[in-house]
Parts: structure tokens; sequence; C-alpha cells
């Protein structure tokens, strides 16, 4: 309970009571005290009786007393107090409920002890009431309505119904906060092992392309050596092989080595890698009958069934569907190093390789202009 600001000290009746006050001390105005020591106590209590008894004035704090006795007056207060309401106390909190245990009944009966002291002054009467046990007051709890929350008297069905569910509650926000961690814990385990993963997938893609670098350099030293049998033996293994990057740098240093044997092992292998190799043509400056011939031809496709890469025998069909002289046909042909020659019914196609990775020379069929035949070799 809110101790009043007045408890435990003195409380004074100024102008209120001067102009009332008669001129002597034995005509105090007691009913005027006995309100005011009501005034005093909280609304929790009811004043049920006011005594009021004189007593000897004492003498001013560090003076003599006073020659005359009609300038000073004290009245002995005893106040009988009852208790309105309940009262409890709050003995623990559990969110908006709040558990409260009895402190006293409603009828408790209290007694207020309190002096008035009565002085003249120029402008007449002054009193000053001081409680003498507002301890009393004190210590009796509060009533429901001040209480915070919703209030619930321990040891009830009530107070023991939500204890149980405030049990249950608990036990199962613990289970749910059990469950959170232990996914939590396990989102950290897949994700550190994702880490892990991945980090071990870049090293062996790091490692793998580490060693392909330095497979590449090898290849590259071999290649340009100064030995021919191992310049060979290098790229015979690079064309072999199933690395796609070894094999490229191989074909295109063997292609614009100029060297026969490496020229043959790269057609070699490019031929025996497709199934049809598109071949352009092109008209010659030399017989102008030769657009028309071009025009009238269409696209020329060598169409690869089989190739022996050891004797560099061909075979499969050779033509262009848009002429009826050169109308795909069987074809046989043969790669000698570097020179590819194809002949089908009444047509011959002969090519040579170049600096410039192709395959150039002529197309002949029977009377015809000749044609200018290119194969990129890619």
């Amino acid at each position: 309970m809110v101790r009043p600001a007045a408890w435990g000290i003195a409380v004074t009746l100024m102008a209120g009571l001067a102009p009332v006050l008669p001129a002597r001390a034995s005509d105090l105005p007691i009913d005027r005290i006995r309100a005011e020591v009501s005034r005093l106590v909280p609304p929790l209590w009811t004043v049920e009786e006011v005594t009021a008894d004189p007593i000897p004035a004492p003498a001013p704090d560090g003076k003599p007393a006073a020659k005359s006795t009609e300038s000073r007056a004290a009245v002995r207060i005893g106040a009988k107090l009852r208790l309105a309401k309940p009262t409890y106390r709050v003995e623990s909190r559990d969110g908006a409920v709040t558990f409260i245990r009895p402190v006293a009944e409603a009828g408790l009966e209290k007694t207020l002890a309190a002096t008035a002291l009565a002085t003249l002054g120029p402008n007449g009467w002054s009193a000053r009431i001081e409680l003498r046990n507002p301890e009393v007051l004190e210590g009796i709890g509060q009533p429901l309505e001040e209480l915070p929350g919703r209030p619930v008297l321990v040891g009830s069905a009530e107070a023991n119904r939500l204890r149980d569910q405030i049990a249950r509650d608990a036990e199962a926000r613990g289970a749910e906060e059990d469950a959170r961690r232990r996914r939590e814990e396990d989102l950290l385990a897949r994700q550190a092992a994702a880490t892990r993963a991945e980090e071990e997938r870049a090293a062996a893609e790091r490692r793998q392309e580490d060693a392909r670098a330095a497979r590449i350099a090898d290849l590259r030293a071999r290649i340009q050596g100064a030995d021919r049998p191992a310049r060979i033996a290098a790229y015979e293994a690079a064309l072999g092989g199933n690395d796609p990057s070894l094999r490229q740098i191989a074909l295109e240093a063997a292609l614009q080595s100029r060297d026969p044997v490496l020229g043959n092992l790269a057609l070699k292998d490019w031929i025996a890698r497709r199934k049809a190799v598109p071949v352009q043509l092109y008209a010659t400056k030399e017989d102008p009958h030769s657009e028309t011939v071009l025009t009238n031809l269409g696209p020329l496709t060598l169409e690869v069934d089989s190739f022996n890469p050891v004797n560099g025998a061909l075979a499969g069909r050779l033509g262009a569907p848009g002429y009826s002289i050169a109308k795909p046909s069987a074809a046989v042909g043969t790669l000698a190093q570097t020179t590819l020659m194809v002949n089908a019914y009444g047509c011959a196609l002969s090519l040579r390789l170049t600096e410039q990775q192709t395959l150039d020379g002529l197309f002949r069929c029977q009377t015809l202009p000749a044609l200018i035949a290119r194969v990129v070799v890619d």
C-alpha cells in the first residue's frame, strides 16, 4: 500500500483553522482536528471512532517553557479504523496471470495514534498533527482492484489449473525451442557439409585444371622440340586421347606444322570423327560457264561410311542433290599424307591441306567445267 505523504511527518492546519480558533487553548476546535485526522487515513480504511484527549503542551525545542499556557496546547488523538476491503499480496506473475495470497480480511481493526499541537501566533492559532504509529497502516497488502494483471488466488482450483496449463505451455515452448535449435543445428551442419563439398569440388577442379595445364604445357614443349620422333609420339598420344583441349591443341599444331606426317595424323583423326563433310564450291574465273554449273549443282556433301586410319582408305557417298550428274552416289577415296582424293560416279574431288587449316582443290564431273572446292578443317 502506498504510504501517504503525511505519514510520520507533521501536518499543519494553517489558515483553515486561524479564523475560527478562539483565544484560549481550552477552546481548541476538536471536531476540526478529528476531521483532519480522518482525511489522513487512506481510503482503504473506514474511520469508526476518533477520541481526542488534552495533554500538557511540550516546550518548544531548545527554548524555555512559555510563561503562559494559553499560547500552546496539545491533544492526544486515537482513531479506531476498520479495513473496508480484503487485501492481498502478489506471490508471483506469469504473463497476464497474477497469483495472489490473502493478507487481511475486511473488518480488520487498527488504532491510529496521533498528537495535535496548537500554537497561538500573531495571525491566530495554527495546529500541527503528528502520526505516532503510521506503521499500523503498512504491510496489509492491496485491494483486488489495485493488483496488476488477472488476479488468481493461490491454492484455488483455477490457480492449479492455470499452473498446470502454464507448465504445459512452458514444456511445449521448451520442446519447440529444442526442435528449433535442432533444426538450426541440422541446417548449419548441412550448410557446413555443403560448404566442405563445394570446397572439395573446387579443389578437385583446381587440381584437374592444374593437371590439364601441366599436360598442355608438356605437350607444347614436346611438339615444339627438335626431336621429330618425340613430336610425332606426342601428337599421336594427344590425338588418340580423350582430352578435347589436348586434342585440339595437337590438331591445330599438326595442321600448321607443314610436316606431312603430322598433317596426315591430324587429318586422319579429323576424318575418323565425322560422319559428313560439307564441301564448299566456287566458280572459276577461267570458265564463264562454271557459274551456271555452280548454280544448278547445289550443296556438295561427302558422307563418310567408313574410314581406315591405318592406310587412309575412305568409303561413303558424294554428291549434290540439285544436279543429276552429281547426284549422291557411292564414293571411295584415299588420304595420302595431306592429300585427299575421292571418286564417285562420273565425278572426282581432289583436296590438299593448306596453311589456313583448309583442304583446297577442285571438283570435276565428266565434261563440265571444274569448280573450286574447299573443306574447312575445324
